[in-house]
């Protein structure tokens, strides 16, 4: 049996474990079914150790096709990489426009993210689970 025959549950059970730009960049072209399965499933964004290219590169994808936005349930970002890649992923996005949004993780987040993300958060009605992780500059900040 050929890879592509095997039935779409197992790829489904398959891309829970992998991550939003690995299930793009490795089934989207492959044939017009996969296509349209990557187009529909619930997906988990972790941004965490991604390189700049790949995430303004699948940023940049998201903004081409805007239904992949609303794909997204899981997503984790990161500033401990050298770009700020929070207000680089707020600069392309609204969180108002993830939909489906249930679980939100910011790692090294900057006080003028959780200012921005004040207003944002309660309007995001799918929104269970949120995890903000402050900078060290952030805590040193709260203590004094």
């Amino acid at each position: 049996m050929k890879f592509e025959n095997l039935p779409n549950e197992i790829f489904l059970h398959c891309f829970e474990y992998l991550n939003a730009p690995d299930i793009f960049y490795a089934f989207e072209q492959l044939n017009p079914r996969f296509y349209r399965l990557v187009r529909t499933i619930p997906l988990r964004l972790n941004f965490e150790d991604i390189n700049k290219s790949i995430f303004d590169r699948f940023c940049e994808k998201m903004l081409d096709y805007t239904e992949i936005q609303q794909q997204i349930y899981s997503l984790k970002l990161s500033n401990e990489q050298a770009y700020c890649q929070i207000q680089a992923f707020f600069t392309y996005f609204s969180l108002i426009e993830f939909i489906q949004l249930r679980s939100l993780t910011l790692i090294e987040i900057k006080e003028n993210d959780i200012e921005q993300l004040s207003s944002i958060l309660p309007l995001l009605s799918q929104l269970t689970c949120v995890r903000l992780i402050p900078s060290l500059t952030v805590l040193d900040t709260l203590h004094h």
